[in-house]
Formats: C-alpha cells, structure tokens, sequence
C-alpha cells in the first residue's frame, strides 16, 4: 500500500512529497513526473 504525506503551500514556490510503501531499487522517471507537475 503506498501513503504519501505533503508539506509546503500547492500555490507556493515549493511542495515537498513524501512516498512511503514502494518497492526498494524502483526507477522513476524524474522527467515524467515533472511533466505532470
């Protein structure tokens, strides 16, 4: 199961993520997320 916790304001300059609950060694796309962003 994954949870995620944010911190930060969403119409600031920063939002910070954390993601618990993946599988050690996983590869994410940093460039896909961004886009998502």
């Amino acid at each position: 199961m994954l949870h995620y916790q944010t911190a930060g304001e969403s119409h600031g300059p920063a939002l910070v993520t954390i993601i618990t609950g993946l599988p050690a060694g996983l590869d994410l796309d940093v460039d896909l997320i961004n886009t998502e962003l």
